[in-house]
Formats: C-alpha cells, sequence, structure tokens
C-alpha cells in the first residue's frame, strides 16, 4: 500500500486495471491516490482530487471483503494530515450501505442526498471536516438538506459543469446531467435516505 501522485506510469497502470469509467476518470484528476498492487497491478485504489477535495475507493470484486478499503481510507486519511487538508468529500450510492457505514465509522457526516434523474437514481453527499474551516464548510453544506437548497445545488451543478474537473476531479461528460423537475419531485432529506437503508448516524 503506497501513496502516489498521478505519473504518465501510474495513469498507464490504472488504465490498464479495469476500474470503472468513472472512477478512473477520478484517479486521473486527482491530487494523490492510495493504491494497493497485487501481481504488479492495482487491485484497489482511493483518490483525492478537486478543490472539493473529492475522495472515493474502488476495489476490484474478487479483493473485496478482506479489509483493504479501510487499510486505503487510513492511508488516505494520514496523506491529509501531512498536507493539512481541511476537510475530504464523498458521494455514495444507497445501495453501497456497507461502504456508508465504514465512512459514517470514520467521521464522515452525511450533508444531503441528491436525486440526478430517473436513471441515475439518488446519491448521498458525505463530509469529513478535519478543522475549523472543515466545519464551516459542513455547516454551509446542510443548507442542500433542503428542498430549495436542494434545487440551488442541482442549479449550481449545471452552471458550474464546465468546471467539474477543477472542483470535484472528475470531467463534466462523465458527470450525469440533472433533471431538475425530477430533483425536486423526489426530494427527500439525507435522515430519511439514511433510514431507508437502515444506517444509523
Amino acid at each position: 500500500m503506497t501513496i502516489v501522485e498521478v505519473t504518465d506510469e501510474v495513469a498507464e497502470e490504472l488504465r490498464n486495471s479495469d476500474f470503472t469509467p468513472l472512477f478512473l476518470d477520478n484517479c486521473l484528476n486527482s491530487k494523490f491516490l492510495a493504491v494497493e498492487f497485487n501481481n504488479q497491478k492495482i487491485i484497489g485504489a482511493c483518490f483525492v482530487g478537486g478543490l472539493l477535495n473529492s475522495n472515493g475507493i474502488e476495489i476490484k470484486e474478487e479483493f473485496r471483503g478482506k479489509g483493504l478499503g479501510k487499510k486505503l481510507l487510513s492511508e488516505i486519511l494520514k496523506e491529509c494530515q501531512k498536507r493539512r487538508i481541511s476537510f475530504l468529500v464523498g458521494v455514495f450510492k444507497p445501495t453501497n450501505a456497507i461502504s456508508i457505514k465504514t465512512h459514517l465509522k470514520i467521521g464522515y457526516r452525511p450533508l444531503f442526498t441528491v436525486n440526478y434523474n430517473k436513471e441515475e437514481g439518488k446519491e448521498i453527499v458525505v463530509i469529513l471536516p478535519f478543522n475549523k474551516k472543515g466545519s464551516l464548510l459542513m455547516r454551509f453544506l446542510t443548507l442542500f438538506n433542503f428542498r430549495i437548497g436542494n434545487i440551488i445545488f442541482a442549479i449550481l451543478m449545471e452552471i458550474l459543469r464546465p468546471f467539474l474537473k477543477g472542483f470535484i476531479a472528475f470531467s463534466a461528460d462523465e458527470m450525469p446531467k440533472i433533471d431538475f423537475f425530477y430533483c425536486a419531485k423526489n426530494f427527500e432529506k439525507v435522515q430519511k435516505t439514511l433510514e431507508d437503508i437502515q444506517v444509523k448516524v
């Protein structure tokens, strides 16, 4: 397990590792990664990227359930402390309850749920604040946990689409399109989303 910058060599190794396209895009646009190898192939990675320190993790299916995710995340947290990063932001599908529970145990806080469109469904946005600056951002982002705030979030995501790579470490063409009507109609507070998947905060 090691922390790496995204050099040309690391980028090539990532492309040969069969990660999902969105996760691969995140990794290639990240500030740094924690990676795990098996037989000289990357089998798991955790990235931090963009202005919002977007954070995510993916492990090859055959290596899941062995504690690798916790180890990768632990390496990322140590590196964030070294670099004096104020917070990490993540996004989870409600179907990924195990990962959500793991992240909440570490200290991530759920902020709000966003419904992109009928096909994409909903995602839960979370934050892990490390200091006062991170805590202030957390308080601000909870405004999106109200219907009007959620609609404002959807509008901002569309306006900022050309700049998303700089904000959240993946390209606009990889970002799901938000259907404003669907987003507003299906709004629910994050607490309700977590209740539905039986995750306690």
